[in-house]
């Protein structure tokens, strides 16, 4: 079977991060379809295509309001997977994939000054390896917000 080419990453995704970009400005204003047609420069039929698709894979909320003369959508916000796509919000993975990068960056920093410690973080950082990446996401998680009290 042939597959048919990809309109995510085309055109769904920029859509995606259009509506993410007024997220984090605070949502200082509603949100048209016209608007991000007029910013990414694609037909408005395009974007209102993006958006119901977005809205169907659960990255966006929206209210529906098409009508027999087409498909429309007044954009409400983001969903919790559409942060976590778009970025504003960390995915386990990334979570997971950074602690690993630091204890990685760690043991090769101190390797030459500080051999035992060196040895210790690495013995750390196989250990953990062993517990799966959402037990990583979730320690990683809980550093971050100690870090921040």
């Amino acid at each position: 079977m042939q597959r048919l080419g990809d309109v995510y990453f085309s055109r769904d995704s920029p859509v995606l991060l259009e509506i993410a970009r007024w997220e984090e400005q605070g949502r200082p204003a509603s949100l048209e379809p016209r608007a991000i047609a007029a910013s990414l420069d694609c037909p408005l039929p395009q974007v209102i295509q993006s958006i119901g698709r977005l809205f169907r894979g659960r990255f966006v909320d929206c209210v529906d309001i098409s009508t027999h003369g087409g498909e429309n959508y007044i954009i409400t916000g983001l969903t919790s997977e559409g942060f976590r796509e778009s970025g504003l919000w960390p995915k386990p993975a990334d979570l997971s994939r950074a602690l690993v990068e630091v204890l990685q960056q760690e043991i090769e920093i101190t390797a030459r000054s500080d051999p035992e410690r060196s040895r210790k973080l690495k013995v750390v950082l196989d250990t953990l390896g062993g517990f799966g990446s959402d037990f990583l996401a979730k320690l990683a998680a809980e550093l971050l917000k100690n870090l921040t009290r």
